[in-house]
């Protein structure tokens, strides 16, 4: 029942999410230009319900591809109605962002904190509501309770923000803050799984970008400065991260 609940409620919650940002994307964004990039003719309604669509199917597949890898931990007494569904809207909400952010990072190289910022403020309010609400112990065996998930998803943008400063040698940052603070979301929900999940995500996203960079400069000569999204990378970790390490234990 619970399982179901949470596959529910992160459904409606993504297209939820995914609809308000194709309603109100130029405020969200914040740039003209950059709207001018995304939606040269005005916008595209086809596209609008392609990226609506993804990113509901990816709030279904998640929960239910984790789920059969990883058993369900014992349930503490009492109902688990509540903690459920707050795990949902915090896995849907991120489901339903996912293809906006890829499309926009790709796109003109921008991860807008009119979106970021709020998908972290309610992954944390939703991880920790489902804490409070009586989800005292990890969600998945071998995994982490949902308020040890925040404490680490803070941990995880801050390790980026670190890896960022050195890898800048002070002429700047390496990587910038839209990923680190995407970090924080792909820590928070990946470490629902374990630590094992979130080491996964940032390998498998290092070794994306990694094969990106080598594909533009060995293939398309593009040159050793040349820049990548990085936010695309982060976010094929978020999600594939954890069936990797489901898959290996």
């Amino acid at each position: 029942m619970a399982g179901l609940a949470t596959i529910a409620a992160a459904a409606v919650a993504a297209a939820t999410v995914a609809c308000l940002l194709v309603a109100r994307l130029p405020w969200f964004v914040a740039d003209e230009a950059g709207i001018r990039l995304l939606r040269p003719g005005g916008g595209h309604r086809w596209f609008d319900i392609v990226l609506v669509a993804a990113g509901t199917a990816l709030a279904i597949i998640a929960p239910v591809a984790v789920g059969l890898l990883t058993p369900v931990a014992e349930a503490p007494a009492g109902s688990q109605l509540l903690p459920a569904l707050c795990l949902g809207v915090a896995v849907g909400a991120a489901a339903g962002a996912t293809p906006f952010l890829l499309w926009i990072d790709l796109r003109i190289r921008r991860l807008p904190d009119r979106i970021v910022l709020p998908l972290i403020a309610l992954t944390a309010a939703c991880l920790i509501g489902s804490w409070a609400a009586g989800a005292s112990g990890p969600v998945v065996d071998g995994g982490h309770r949902p308020l040890t998930a925040v404490v680490l998803g803070v941990l995880s943008g801050l390790l980026v923000l670190l890896v960022s400063v050195i890898g800048g040698r002070g002429r700047g940052l390496a990587i910038g803050l839209g990923d680190v603070k995407l970090a924080v979301v792909l820590g928070s929900l990946t470490a629902l799984v374990g630590t094992g999940a979130v080491l996964a995500a940032f390998v498998v996203a290092q070794v994306c970008a990694l094969c990106e960079a080598l594909v533009r400069v060995a293939v398309l000569r593009q040159g050793m400065a040349t820049r990548i999204a990085y936010g695309p990378h982060l976010l094929l970790g978020m999600w594939t991260g954890p069936l990797v390490y489901a898959g290996l234990r």
